[in-house]
């Protein structure tokens, strides 16, 4: 039989495409890139030789250079798309770390699909490795160097993996790169409204019947600095645009609704009170066609003090120890025994301020039944039941008057 043969080049390089491989006269197999046997070159992995097979399906994919920002003001950083505030606000340590977050958030879409899972581990670790699953890859990342003295900050990495995508592998995939990261200065949007003066609620704190105290407006300004800061963590608009204080008490202009509750709800739990809201219709959105409301947030805290005199509806005459969410503390001034009285109570039993008399006066005497004092500014001599407190003669004690009756609150602490 007479076989058709060709010597044009175009057919011979056609015919070679549609063999995977070469095959020798004794079955031996050779690889279609390089031409090396079986024998010699390892197993055959898809028609390839074990070295043109590593060659020929790299694992590492990323590319030369990553780009991202950071917030010029607060220091926050993109991480998954979201927003966050940085680990550290050196900014040595800051660069760093927006840096490696975002040449790590770069391999996860940077990785061959033969891969189908990896893990981040220290070069050292992965000198280390020698056997590793199919479809898995061990990945360290290095600083090789960097320049930060300006923007764009500059961070080379020297990324190396190691992998294992077939079963007839001799030899694990180990590649390495270098990728360049800039990191480059923005402003975040949570800086964009603050810078903006934006705020979304107002919360007002006031006290019932009464304006706050002094030293509850400082207490409470501690209060909200400290929670404000802990809110942030989860609600990055969480912030305080601005603090007004007026006669009656504090008004804090809040980023987010949400953030001006949860400080209503710590000031109540401190303080004890009321909250309420109210709603002001202040725009429209313009993507949205919706309404726009600002919410005021109220808390009232209760009109009772530390040191109020304060009389029962059976005329029991206490004094107010402790203020705060469960309730109150107070003194029986009769029996010198502490009392709680919750919030739940005192709406059913209340009490109320009376007026008094606040002196101060010296022990002379001190009988089986009765104590007798010295006013301190009239040197006037009298005599009260004797409490249950414990007392001694020569010291000076805080005295207080209603209707006529003596208490005595405690001894006068040194000036």
């Amino acid at each position: 039989m007479l076989k058709w043969q060709s010597s044009s080049p175009e057919v011979r390089f056609l015919t070679s495409l549609s063999a995977p491989m070469k095959v020798g006269i004794m079955g031996e197999r050779f690889c279609y890139r390089c031409g090396i046997s079986e024998r010699e070159g390892g197993p055959l992995i898809n028609g390839l030789c074990q070295i043109c097979y590593l060659r020929e399906n790299p694992v590492l994919l990323i590319g030369d250079e990553v780009n991202t920002e950071l917030c010029q003001n607060c220091g926050s950083y993109k991480k998954n798309g979201i927003w966050v505030d940085p680990k550290s606000y050196d900014l040595e340590e800051l660069i760093f770390e927006v840096a490696e977050n975002a040449l790590l958030e770069s391999l996860e879409s940077s990785f061959s699909d033969l891969i189908r899972e990896y893990q981040i581990v220290s070069p050292e670790r992965l000198d280390e490795i020698q056997e590793v699953p199919v479809g898995t890859a061990f990945v360290s990342i290095e600083p090789v160097s960097y320049h930060i003295e300006h923007f764009p900050a500059i961070v080379v990495y020297e990324v190396r993996v190691k992998a294992r995508t077939h079963r007839l592998q001799m030899k694990l995939h180990d590649e390495r790169k270098r990728v360049t990261v800039y990191v480059r200065q923005t402003v975040c949007p949570r800086c964009q409204k603050f810078l903006g003066g934006y705020f979304e609620a107002i919360l007002q704190v006031r006290a019932e019947g009464r304006p706050l105290s002094r030293e509850e407006r400082k207490e409470i300004e501690k209060l909200v600095e400290g929670k404000v800061d802990e809110i942030m963590r989860k609600d990055r608009m969480g912030f305080i645009q601005d603090t007004i204080e007026k006669e009656e008490g504090l008004d804090f202009y809040m980023g987010s609704t949400s953030a001006a509750r949860k400080l209503a709800q710590a000031i109540r739990e401190r303080f004890g009170g009321k909250i309420s809201e109210a709603y002001e219709l202040v725009g429209m959105d313009r993507q949205t066609s919706r309404e726009i409301y600002r919410t005021s947030v109220s808390i009232r805290i209760p009109k009772f003090r530390k040191g109020d005199i304060v009389r029962d509806d059976r005329g029991v005459v206490y004094e107010v120890r402790k203020v705060d969410g469960k309730g109150l503390e107070l003194l029986n001034l009769s029996t010198g025994k502490s009392e709680h009285r919750d919030w739940k109570t005192l709406k059913r039993h209340g009490v109320e301020d009376i007026e008094h008399e606040l002196r101060e006066a010296m022990v002379t005497s001190i009988g089986r039944d009765d104590v007798q004092l010295m006013d301190m500014q009239s040197y006037e001599t009298f005599e009260i039941e004797k409490p249950e407190m414990e007392l001694s003669e020569g010291k000076v004690y805080k005295i207080v008057e209603v209707n006529g009756r003596r208490y005595i609150l405690g001894e006068k602490k040194g000036e």
